[in-house]
Order: C-alpha cells, then structure tokens, then sequence
C-alpha cells in the first residue's frame, strides 16, 4: 500500500493539470482573503423600521418584504396613532413581516377588489384590512368590527398572527380600563409597561442562540466564503486527477496486476483515499506559504484553526470527486460532473451571497452542501466558540461516511457490471 501511495504521488507530481490546481487555487484564495473590502455588506437592523410603508395598494409586498418571516400586507383606512401602534407591535415579534399601505378615500369594495387581486398576484401570508373606524370599534370592545382578514396561503403561522393581534387588543383594553379614551396616554402607560419586561432572546430554528457579527466579522465571513469557492475547486479536480490515475491503471491492467499479489481490491483503493488524504495536506501547506506571506491578514480567527478548517473540507472535496472519477469510469464526464458540482454546490452553500433573506426551502437544502456547514463553523470560530472544532469534526465525519458508503455501493455495481 505504502508503495502504491507514493507511485500515485509521483505521477500526480508529473501532472500539469494536478501542479495547476495544486498550486494557483491556494493563491487565488490567498488573493481574495488579502483584499480590503471598501464597500460592507453588513445590515444593521437596529434602526430599521419595524413596518415597511408601500407606496400604495398596487405596490407588491413580496419584493419589500422580508421574505424569511411571514408577509402581512396591510390595508390602512385609518391611519392612526394606535393602528401604527398595533403593526409594530406584530412587526416587532420577528416572526412577521408587515408591509402598509394607506388606503384612506377608498370604499370598502374597491379593498375587497384589490384583496382578490393581491391574493394571486403578491405572495404574502395574510391580508389585513383596517377599517377606518378601527379606532372607535377597538375602544368600544368590538373590534372585530373595524378589522377584516384574508387568509391567502396555508401558511400555519396565520394562527399565530391572529393569536397575536387578539392578545395586544386585549391589553389595550384592559389600559382603556384604568387611563379612559385617551389614546395618546393609553400607549404611553403601554410602552412604559413593555419596557419593564424583560429583553427577548433572539434564537434560531435550531434553538440556540442567534449570532451576533460586527461589521468587520460580516466582511470576514464574506471573504471566507469566496477563498472557499476557490480553494473547493482545486481539492475537486485535483481528487479528479487522482481518479484519472486509477481508470488508467484499471485500462492498462496495472490493477489486474495488483490483485494478483497479496493486496486485495479493498487495500488498493484504501492507498487512493491515502493519497487523497495527502493531496488535502499539500494543498493546505501550499495555501500556509502563501497566507505566510501576508503578515497583517485578519480573517478573524487563528491561522490554525482556519487551516484545519480548510484541511478538512478538502479531504471531503477530495473522496468526493475521485469516488465519482472511479464510479464513471471517464474523465471528461468526471470533469463535467465535478465542474457542475462545483458550481452548485457553492451557489446554494451561500458562498457568493448570504441566504438569511430566501424562503425555507432554500436554506433547508442549503444544509446539504458542505460549505454551509463550514461556513456555519467559521461564524463560530469568529465570534470564539470553541465547540466549531466539535460540529466541524462531525460535519466532516459524517460525510466522508455518507460518501464512501454510497462510492462503494457503486464500485460494487460497477464491478458487478
């Protein structure tokens, strides 16, 4: 095995293709980390409004909205202090994405008309309509009087919406109780009474805590995802080189040759995974020199870790494309097959632009990607939590046991063939 290993190495290293992604992707990924970005990407939602004011009725909700959260196009016939009052507080849950428009002069017929309209043509979780009474029915205990809903989508979180609204209606009738009609005073004793609660915590879907980057940790995290873009493409085809190496030795009957002595088909390409496991290394030492060669680079974390980071997602990269190499038997259908991949596989990780705004589906399908993991462990790594190194070694793990499982499913069938 130790003398396959290192013949596979010295053919690798006559390769030009193999010398090309060896050595220009960790320069190409060096190149991006080194640059300054002068234009941020960072959003900071501190100060942003809590409701989205449309330009009008006609105006569709879904492309202002925040499309993560469930959009609520709101009719305004009102347009008064405690209807304002009652969308931030629904907007300030996070969990909905409230979009107003003024809809002061026009009938009740014409809304219904423009309900049915927005119902097919905008996507949005629910129409909401107040009335221009909303005022004097929500005082006297009837509000239902002055709200009418739409319900346009399957959405489960419609329940919530309503249960929300339901529940502030309330409280502002029990303060109408003890202050009177004055609505000004009302949202006073209101607001102060919120700001005695305790803060909310922010989670996410998982149940852990939301991370919280600065500016400069977003830029990091944003020039992290490019050098991974290129430093992936490189483990990828150089993993096709090695897989090049074993369908020529399989066409010229050296691993024929192979099994007439004592190693078995299972030890052979146990030495292409070693040599698989080599080329990660190499490929991390070359992109060490280069990043040497920078001294003042920040990328957030410590060069080790960021080192060990990028070793790994090579070692994943790498049995990937040279188990598909094997499986398909031809190298030009390996190269197109790694290239689309590739390409993909970034594209739906996050590593060009964030995926915080697209819909559900989309970020669920984003965890299949390894990039998005290891994206996920740099956030970690960038804001110092340790436990980056745990998820990153079980990330890694599991999908090197999910890839030679399903490689070696097909070799069998390919053999069987």
């Amino acid at each position: 095995m130790i003398a396959l290993v290192k013949m596979s190495l010295k053919l690798l290293l006559r390769n030009k293709g193999f010398l090309f992604f060896l050595i220009v992707t960790p320069i190409l990924s060096t190149v991006i980390l080194s640059i300054k970005m002068e234009h941020t990407v960072y959003s900071d939602n501190s100060d942003k409004e809590l409701v989205i004011e449309l330009n009008d009725h006609t105006e569709k909700a879904v492309y202002v909205g925040d499309t993560s959260a469930c959009i609520i196009k709101v009719y305004d016939a009102s347009n008064s202090e405690l209807s304002g009052y009652v969308l931030n507080q629904i907007a300030g849950t996070g969990m909905f994405s409230v979009c107003r428009a003024d809809v002061g002069g026009l009938t009740e017929e014409e809304i219904e008309k423009a309900a049915k309209r927005d119902a097919f043509d905008d996507r949005v979780g629910m129409l909401l309509y107040l009335k221009e009474d909303f005022d004097e029915m929500v005082l006297a205990g009837n509000w239902e009087q002055g709200i009418k809903l739409y319900k346009v989508s399957e959405d489960e979180r419609q329940e919530i919406f309503v249960s929300e609204l339901t529940d502030l209606l309330g409280r502002i009738k029990q303060v109408q109780t003890i202050v009177g009609d004055d609505v000004t005073v009302m949202l006073q004793m209101l607001t102060e009474i919120e700001d005695q609660l305790p803060e909310k915590e922010v989670v996410n879907f998982a149940g852990k805590e939301a991370i919280e980057l600065t500016e400069k940790q977003v830029n990091q995290r944003t020039q992290i995802g490019y050098a991974f873009a290129f430093i992936t493409l490189g483990f990828l085809f150089c993993g096709v080189c090695v897989a090049h190496s074993v369908i020529e030795e399989q066409n010229n009957k050296v691993f024929t040759r192979v099994l007439l002595t004592k190693l078995s088909g299972r030890e052979y390409f146990i030495s292409k995974f070693a040599v698989a496991i080599v080329i990660s290394v190499m490929q991390t030492i070359v992109l060490a020199i280069c990043l040497f060669f920078i001294p003042e680079l920040d990328v957030g974390m410590s060069m080790i870790s960021f080192l060990f980071i990028i070793f790994l997602l090579g070692l994943i990269f790498g049995t990937l494309s040279l188990l598909i190499g094997v499986i398909l038997g031809d190298v030009m259908s390996s190269n197109y097959a790694i290239f689309a991949i590739w390409s993909i596989s970034a594209l739906l990780a996050g590593l060009y632009f964030p995926l915080d705004d697209t819909t559900k589906a989309l970020k669920t399908l984003s965890y299949l990607m390894p990039q998005r993991w290891f994206m996920d462990v740099s956030e970690l790594l960038l804001v110092g939590d340790k436990s980056a190194y745990f998820v990153v070694l079980c990330v890694t793990v599991a999908y090197l046991i999910v890839i030679i499982s399903v490689g070696g499913v097909g070799l069998k069938i390919k053999r069987y063939e």
